[in-house]
């Protein structure tokens, strides 16, 4: 196999861990509010937190992310590792973030 191939599989395998912490951010985030474990402290979400407006907020920038992937994979764009440097970066904020959820939980 070919770095470019092996590097776009990398991509996408934390692309999909990505929207898997996004999720359960999003889930977490629903259980401990609506428990009353903690308030949500952004004063321009807190109003929205029980509408489809969360959701959206976060599936319309991953799809996007999956398009720019998509197209940066296919025609072979010489920044896929800088790509790849962010999406790791992004999902270890996310996991830190669903850590201090289970500690909240706890």
């Amino acid at each position: 196999m070919q770095a470019k191939d092996l590097l776009s599989q990398e991509l996408w395998r934390w692309y999909i861990l990505l929207v898997i912490a996004n999720e359960l951010d999003l889930i977490f985030t629903y259980f401990g509010l609506s428990r009353g474990m903690f308030l949500e402290a952004n004063p321009l979400v807190a109003p929205h937190l029980y509408t489809w407006w969360p959701v959206a907020m976060k599936i319309f920038p991953l799809a996007g992310l999956a398009l720019g992937i998509f197209a940066a994979v296919r025609t072979g764009h010489h920044r896929l590792p800088h790509a790849l440097g962010a999406i790791r970066l992004t999902t270890a904020i996310y996991t830190v973030i669903l850590v201090l959820h289970l500690l909240n939980w706890s």
